[in-house]
């Protein structure tokens, strides 16, 4: 691993792990502006789940952010030490697109209200990218369908010399 992307992964992980650490010590604080996203993500999931599983799926806005802030630490510590990056990264887009949707405005605001809200909309969707390109980050390895493709060809070709 290179040392640029090891300083890199740090750095935007240690974005996550704090706010992540925020949100599991002190869900109150970010739990207004998420209220509106967990109330509506509450019934999906439910839905969705196993009816088996349908009555553990919380309905509090704090255990949710609490989850959230659970799933930025560990999502952030894999991204940022390099073990299980791209399920770390997968972890943090996740994570972004909860924090995406917490930091838009409420519907009825104000325009001076929506004009406030646009610099932490803004930087949490760049987040949202960030870790969005870094599931795909092979760290300058190909992938293993390239590999695949690449070895069929030869295969192909070792086969037609050999004939």
């Amino acid at each position: 691993m290179s040392l640029l992307r090891f300083i890199a992964r740090s750095l935007v992980a240690s974005a996550f792990v704090a706010d992540g650490v925020r949100k599991v010590t002190t869900p109150s604080e970010v739990s207004p502006q998420a209220e509106r996203f967990a109330s509506a993500l509450t019934p999906v999931v439910q839905r969705v789940v196993p009816p088996a599983y349908s009555s553990h799926v919380p309905e509090k806005t704090e255990t949710w952010v609490r989850i959230c802030g659970a799933g930025e630490v560990v999502g952030g510590v894999m991204f940022a030490t390099g073990l299980g990056r791209r399920l770390g990264a997968l972890l943090l887009a996740t994570a972004s697109a909860f924090n995406v949707a917490a930091a838009l405005p409420e519907p009825g605001s104000s325009v001076e209200e929506k004009k406030a809200q646009v610099p932490e909309v803004l930087t949490q969707v760049a987040l949202l990218g960030a870790t969005v390109l870094a599931t795909q980050d092979l760290q300058g390895r190909p992938s293993i369908a390239w590999r695949r493709k690449r070895a069929e060809r030869r295969r192909k070709i070792k086969q037609a010399v050999t004939s």
